[in-house]
């Protein structure tokens, strides 16, 4: 992909950001065919706006063994539970259950790779919710028929993989004494049951990711303390209700809570 339509694509998204008037559709010769457009696109759309950075997210496309594609969690965005989320941070009313971490320390540049134990010993993991958004219309197309197409999906992740906001709970030091694969998870918009599942992750250990992030920022800034990973959801996401709580609860490890406002 050109290096002009990189720039075209992220300015379409900046403006999107800042006028709040969503996007139909990416100029044809704009759309990303890769993940290393979608990636190019992220970066030139967070040097544009230049905001302070609170965290990472990973996610794999295709494959794990693929290359991620990382896009960065706004400070500005980041809640912690129980959050109430104002309608100009987001306005699609998705949200999704997930295990984050919180970085205790720096993980600096650096041309080694880090050691799985190294990242542990950095982390805290933390019950979490994701709020999904995006800057295209949905009434053209939904966050979901985006993802459900190959031919759009790359579209949706270069928009900050439909990131919106972030909610995260208490921190837990004993995180790696627990089997997420076999945690019971559950997520409930008032006294309305979303979603219950067994474990469910793309990973089934949500840590694993956390190490490829690591050492894909160590060949640049690195992960800095107090920032937050998010690496996937337990369930994928649902729409709710504004002013009505979303409550995800992780069995045996903690809960998070998480309220769209309408006003």
């Amino acid at each position: 992909m050109e290096q002009q339509h990189i720039e075209q694509a992220a300015e379409l998204f900046v403006q999107a950001r800042r006028t709040g008037v969503r996007l139909r559709e990416l100029p044809p010769e704009t759309r990303p065919a890769s993940v290393d457009d979608v990636n190019a696109i992220i970066d030139q759309v967070t040097r544009t706006l230049n905001e302070p950075i609170g965290g990472w997210k990973i996610t794999f496309l295709y494959k794990p063994r693929q290359k991620p594609i990382i896009a960065p969690l706004f400070a500005a965005n980041i809640f912690a539970s129980p959050a109430r989320v104002p309608p100009t941070i987001t306005h699609s009313l998705l949200i999704e259950p997930e295990i984050a971490f919180r970085v205790l320390h720096d993980l600096p540049p650096r041309d080694a790779p880090y050691r799985a134990e190294e990242v542990a010993e950095a982390l805290v993991g933390c019950p979490a919710l994701e709020l999904n958004d995006t800057r295209f219309d949905t009434r053209v197309r939904s966050i979901r028929q985006m993802l459900d197409n190959k031919v759009t999906v790359l579209e949706a992740h270069a928009d900050h993989q439909t990131s919106g906001a972030y909610v995260v709970g208490e921190g837990r030091p004993d995180w790696q004494s627990f089997d997420f694969a076999s945690m019971r998870v559950s997520m409930r918009c008032g006294t309305r049951t979303l979603v219950e599942t067994v474990g469910g992750h793309a990973f089934s250990d949500p840590f694993l990711p956390a190490v490829v992030l690591a050492n894909q920022l160590r060949r640049g800034e690195g992960l800095k303390q107090g920032q937050i990973v998010a690496t996937g959801s337990f369930s994928g996401f649902f729409p709710v209700e504004a002013d009505q709580p979303v409550a995800a609860h992780f069995e045996g490890f903690g809960s998070v809570e998480a309220t769209f406002c309408s006003q």
